[in-house]
C-alpha cells in the first residue's frame, strides 16, 4: 500500500501559538503520540511506499527524507513525493487525486494521512481511505483505531 503522508498537523501540531521543537538534523521533532500512532499503523498495514504530500516535500532530497524518517524510526523502503509544484490554485485534494489518477491506482492501494480539509472533496471511495487529523494536535491513536475499525 502507498501512504500519502503530511507533516504539519499530522506528525507535528499546526498550532501557531505553540512552539515546535527541532531534532538534531534541524527538522521538526515528531510528536511522540503521533509517532506511536503511525508506528501502530505500520505494524498493522503493509506500507510499501510513503509519498510525501507535505508542503515540506521539496525541503530535502528523497535520500535526505529517507534518512530523516529513518532517524525517527520510520523505515519504509520507498520514499517519494508528489512532484507537482505547489500553487495556491491547486489544493491538496487536487494534488492527490491527480497523482492517483495519473498512476491508475486502485483505491485499496492507497491511504492518506493529512489535516487538509480540502480532502473532504475527494470522491467518496478515496475519502474512505483518508485519516483526517486535527491540525492542532496531529495524528493520534484514536485516528488509527477509528480507521482500522471501519
Amino acid at each position: 500500500m502507498k501512504l500519502f503522508l503530511d507533516i504539519d498537523g499530522v506528525m507535528v501540531h499546526a498550532n501557531p501559538h505553540r512552539k515546535i521543537d527541532h531534532d538534531e538534523d534541524g527538522f521538526y521533532r515528531f510528536d511522540i503520540r503521533a509517532m506511536e500512532a503511525l508506528m501502530y499503523l505500520l505494524a498493522n498495514i503493509d506500507i510499501e511506499e510513503i509519498i510525501l504530500s507535505t508542503s515540506h516535500r521539496f525541503s530535502f532530497s528523497l535520500t535526505e527524507w529517507q534518512q530523516l524518517l529513518s532517524n525517527r524510526g520510520i523505515k519504509i523502503p520507498i520514499i517519494s513525493r508528489i512532484e507537482s509544484v505547489m500553487t495556491p490554485q491547486k489544493s491538496r485534494c487536487e494534488e492527490i487525486q491527480d497523482w492517483v489518477d495519473h498512476r491508475h491506482l486502485k483505491v485499496d492501494q492507497i491511504l492518506i494521512i493529512d489535516d487538509d480539509h480540502s480532502l473532504n472533496g475527494l470522491p467518496s471511495d478515496i475519502k474512505a481511505r483518508l485519516i483526517l487529523t486535527s491540525p492542532y494536535v496531529g495524528l493520534r491513536m484514536r485516528d488509527i483505531e477509528e480507521y482500522l475499525s471501519s
